[in-house]
C-alpha cells in the first residue's frame, strides 16, 4: 500500500493552493494468448504500474500522471498538475459527492488467471480449436485474454479505497468453405470471474460449437429483405442499443452542454412502456464487476429509462457539480496515465413478460437478429449498426437465415417501438477491448432481453 506517500504528496498539493487532490495508483496485468490454426501466433503479458494525480486549483482541474513511485516521483507529478491547473485558468468546477472509504476485493475466484500457468491456458484455448477443427473448420482462432489487479485511490478528504479489477475471456473465430461459398462464425465468452466460470454453456467446446453453428448458417444465408421491417433483436444486439445509441446520451458531459437531446427531458415519456435501460456497476447476471469507480463512488444502479419514462443521467463527481445532483459512480479512467470522465458500467435493457418463443410466435414477418458488427452512432442518437446473422421469421415461424444485415434509424424513434421484451436477461463483457471514448478505452458490460421493435434493413428489394 502507498498510504504514506500518497498523504505526503497530497498535503504538497495542498500547499500549492489546491482545493481538492486525488491520487491513484494502479498495479494491472494485461495478458493475451492468440491462437490461430494450430499454433500460438501472440503471446503477451503487460504489467501497467504507476500513478496519476488531479488536482482542483481555483476552479479547474490539472492532471499529471508518473511510473515514478518514489516521494520525488509523486511530488513532481503534483507539481505537473498544479501547473496545467494554473495554465487553465480560474474556472466553475468542484467536486460533488462523498467518497467513503472502503475495500471492494473481487471475492469466490476459484482460479485466478494470476494463479493459472500457460500451460493450463494454453489447453484451455486447444479445448476450442479441437473443437472447431473437428466440426470441419479451415480456419480457426481461438484468443484467451484477461485484465487484472489493484487500483489504490487516496484523496484530500483523507479517503482511502482499495479496489480489484477481473475481466477474462476467450473468443472463437471460425471460417467454413463449401464449394466456393464461404461462412463465418465467432463466439466470445467473458466474465469478472477466473476460469472456473467456462463450463457448462460457457465451456470452450460450447462456444466453439457455437461458432461453427453460425458458420453454418452464413454458409447459406443470403441478404435480407429491405425496408422498414419488424426486428426482434437477440440479448447481445439489444445491449449494443442501450449501450452506443441510448447510454452516451444520458452522460452528464453531453447534458451540462446541452449537446444530448435528452438534456432537460427527466419525467418525460421517451420509449414505449416495455422500455426500462439500467446502468450498473454490479449485476449478477453478467457483465463486469465493478463496485466502486476511479473517483471512489460506489457504482449503484442508476435508472435511465423506467417503462418509457426518462428517469436518470450519469455522473462522474465533476458533471454532478456542475449540474447541482449527485455523481452514480460513472468516472472512470482507462488507466492511471488518464484522468477519469463519464464512462458507462453495464448498460442494459431490464426484462420484460415474453419468453423468446412467443416473441417468435407472435410476429408474422420479420427478422431474428444477433451477434452485433460495428456500427456507427451520431450525437443525436441517429445510428447504423450491423448484425452479423439473422433469420427471416413468418408467420411465427423461423425460416432461412440472413447476413450482412444492415440496420438505420434513431434510438428514440426505435425506443417508441419496442412492444415486446423477454424475461431473461443475459449481459456480456469481455477484455478483448472495450468502449471508446475521448481517446480512452475501458471494459463494460451490454444487454439485456430479446427485444421486438422496428426499424430500417438495408438488404434485397422485396
Amino acid at each position: 500500500m502507498h498510504e504514506d506517500l500518497a498523504n505526503r504528496a497530497l498535503a504538497a498539493a495542498s500547499k500549492w493552493g489546491a482545493s481538492f487532490a486525488e491520487l491513484r495508483f494502479e498495479d494491472t496485468v494485461r495478458e493475451l494468448i492468440v491462437y490461430v490454426n494450430g499454433r500460438i501466433v501472440s503471446q503477451s503479458y503487460q504489467r501497467l504500474r504507476g500513478a496519476g494525480v488531479r488536482v482542483l486549483l481555483n476552479g479547474s482541474f490539472g492532471f499529471a500522471s508518473t511510473h515514478d513511485l518514489s516521494l520525488n516521483g509523486l511530488t513532481s507529478a503534483v507539481e505537473e498538475a498544479v501547473k496545467a491547473a494554473r495554465a487553465i485558468g480560474e474556472g466553475g468546477k468542484r467536486v460533488a459527492g462523498e467518497v467513503k472509504p472502503g475495500r471492494y476485493p473481487v471475492s469466490n475466484v476459484v482460479k485466478h488467471p494470476s494463479k493459472v500457468g500457460v500451460e493450463e491456458k494454453l489447453e484451455f484455448i486447444k479445448r476450442a480449436y479441437e473443437t472447431a477443427k473437428s466440426g470441419g473448420a479451415s480456419s480457426v482462432t481461438v484468443r484467451f485474454g484477461a485484465y487484472y489487479g489493484s487500483i489504490e485511490l487516496y484523496t484530500s478528504e483523507g479517503v482511502k479505497v482499495v479496489s480489484e479489477r477481473l475481466v477474462t475471456g476467450l473468443s472463437t473465430s471460425v471460417v467454413l468453405r463449401e464449394g466456393g461459398s464461404v461462412g463465418d462464425g465467432f463466439e466470445t465468452c467473458g466474465s469478472s470471474r477466473g476460469l472456473e466460470a467456462y463450463v457448462g454453456e460457457n465451456a470452450p467446446e460450447a462456444a466453439a460449437e457455437r461458432a461453427l453453428s453460425m458458420a453454418r448458417d452464413s454458409l447459406k444465408a443470403r441478404r435480407p429483405p429491405a425496408g422498414e421491417l419488424t426486428v426482434i433483436t437477440r440479448p447481445e444486439l439489444a445491449g449494443v442499443f442501450a449501450h452506443e445509441s441510448f447510454g452516451h446520451l444520458t452522460e452528464g458531459e453531453g447534458i451540462y452542454t446541452g449537446v444530448s437531446p435528452l438534456a432537460g427531458r427527466l419525467g418525460e415519456k421517451i420509449a414505449s412502456d416495455a422500455v426500462t435501460i439500467i446502468d450498473a456497476g454490479v449485476d449478477e447476471r453478467g457483465g463486469v464487476f465493478l463496485p466502486v469507480d476511479d473517483e471512489g463512488i460506489p457504482t449503484a444502479r442508476t435508472v435511465l429509462i423506467e417503462r418509457g419514462l426518462l428517469r436518470g443521467y450519469l455522473h462522474s463527481r465533476e458533471t454532478a457539480a456542475l449540474l447541482g445532483t449527485a455523481p452514480t459512480g460513472n468516472g472512470r479512467a482507462q488507466d492511471f496515465q488518464h484522468e477519469p470522465i463519464v464512462r458507462m458500467r453495464n448498460t442494459f435493457f431490464e426484462a420484460g413478460d415474453w419468453s423468446e418463443e412467443e416473441i417468435i410466435r407472435d410476429t408474422r414477418l420479420g427478422l431474428l437478429l444477433d451477434k452485433p458488427r460495428g456500427g456507427q452512432v451520431e450525437e443525436d442518437g441517429t445510428f447504423t449498426f450491423n448484425a452479423s446473422i439473422g433469420y427471416v421469421i413468418e408467420n411465427g415461424e423461423v425460416k432461412e437465415p440472413v447476413k450482412d444485415v444492415v440496420l438505420a434509424g434513431n434510438i428514440l424513434e426505435m425506443l417508441k417501438h419496442v412492444d415486446a421484451a423477454s424475461k431473461t436477461v443475459s449481459i456480456f463483457t469481455s477484455p478483448f477491448g472495450g468502449c471508446g471514448k475521448m481517446g480512452q478505452m475501458v471494459h463494460v458490460g451490454v444487454g439485456g432481453p430479446t427485444l421486438r421493435t422496428k426499424l430500417l434493413v438495408g438488404g434485397e428489394a422485396r
